[in-house]
């Protein structure tokens, strides 16, 4: 299990998934996961590893780039392979950037973190060490959205901003979540997430997606009550 293997990134994007053994000695020994910090000798300089995105067997995690903490822009390194672009930042923790969630060894959905909630939802399986399948699931729920926002928002209210926004704002929920062979997500949106004045749109999404057939097996989607909020006095 120590022995060092050929790097292989699989997914970038923001972040890059990453094929490397990450069991260090020193790790183990620790009684701390805080004793010491963590090192991954197959990571190339200027990038670092995201503990919470490592698969359960210890062999996939996202990487991204060492961020400089005295300014915010980005390093600027190029990712080590690009099979999906995103328009977020690369550094670990920052707002666009990516993030994993993993269903055993095989299957990981990524997604990215915007200001108000999670986009860009897509589902790899993996198996030898490649990339098998990929599930594009967020086109198939946006579009339910999108429907719902022109026809039932828009020819209301023909001169309002022709953009919504994704939401999630409820620790206790969550947007996507593993459950044996099925991903199941709930989606929100809200065309005035900042409180803003003016005609307010929502709507929400609860549905199955089936990891086998690379569809859904249930959409429970609930359009909620167009109003008009007021403005608050300063």
């Amino acid at each position: 299990m120590h022995r060092m293997i050929e790097m292989k990134t699989l997914i970038a994007g923001g972040a890059v998934l990453l094929l490397f053994n990450v069991v260090v000695r020193g790790q183990e020994e620790s009684p701390s996961p805080t004793a010491e910090k963590k090192s991954y000798p197959e990571v190339p300089k200027g990038y670092e590893v995201r503990e919470e995105t490592i698969s359960p067997d210890g062999r996939f995690a996202l990487v991204y780039e060492v961020r400089d903490e005295d300014s915010n822009v980005d390093p600027g390194l190029p990712n080590l392979k690009e099979i999906e672009t995103g328009d977020g930042v690369t550094w670990k923790g920052g707002r666009g950037g990516a993030d994993a969630k993993w269903n055993g060894s095989d299957w990981v959905a990524v997604w990215h973190h915007r200001k108000w909630g999670d986009e860009d939802l897509v589902v790899y399986q993996i198996a030898n060490d490649k990339i098998t399948r990929v599930e594009k699931i967020w086109p198939q729920v946006v579009k339910y959205f999108d429907r719902d926002f022109r026809e039932r928002f828009l020819k209301q209210y023909p001169k309002e901003s022709d953009s919504y926004t994704f939401v999630a704002d409820d620790p206790d929920v969550k947007s996507f979540e593993f459950k044996d062979d099925k991903l199941l997500l709930n989606i929100f949106a809200d065309n005035k997430p900042n409180l803003a004045a003016g005609p307010h749109w929502t709507a929400e999404l609860h549905a199955v997606w089936n990891l086998k057939t690379g569809k859904f097996d249930k959409v429970d989607f609930k359009p909620g009550k167009i109003s008009i909020r007021k403005q608050e006095d300063s």
